[in-house]
């Protein structure tokens, strides 16, 4: 599984757009997938908190490797702005992202039943409240 990463120093694949040559090289394998990172994303400059950031970064994920390729999330919101190039998580709805680019990951079609991660700060607590945030934010507006 490929994953966009937060675009620091020479890394792979910080855009979704890159993703696009490896997926040729590899001939659009159908057991090829994609795991994002929010905070990766906005990290490398995907600005999920604009409106309509997080459907156009996810319509763009489709159009350079198909449908069905998100294979897992890692929900995490950013401690840095957007294009900082610095991976450095916080909580849901703390960060530059903020709470409502998560209830519109929730809402796009790409993301139904696609399995979901949190790597956020503030261990079993923390945790416990980025999931319930993330259960609020799912359900529909």
């Amino acid at each position: 599984m490929l994953e966009p990463t937060a675009g620091q120093g020479a890394s792979l694949c910080s855009l979704v757009a890159d993703l696009g040559p490896y997926f040729d090289a590899l001939e659009h394998h159908p057991r090829l997938g994609v795991c994002l990172d929010t905070c990766h994303l906005f990290a490398a400059g995907h600005d999920l908190a604009a409106p309509g950031g997080v459907k156009q970064t996810l319509d763009e994920l489709v159009s350079v490797v198909g449908e069905g390729r998100l294979g897992l999330i890692h929900a995490n919101d950013s401690k840095d702005a957007v294009g900082a190039h610095k991976d450095r998580h916080e909580n849901i709805g703390s960060g530059h992202i903020g709470a409502e680019p998560f209830g519109e990951l929730f809402r796009h079609p790409e993301t139904a039943g696609v399995p979901l991660t949190i790597e956020t700060p503030g261990g079993p607590e923390g945790h416990a409240a980025d999931v319930a945030r993330l259960k609020a934010l799912r359900e529909p507006v």
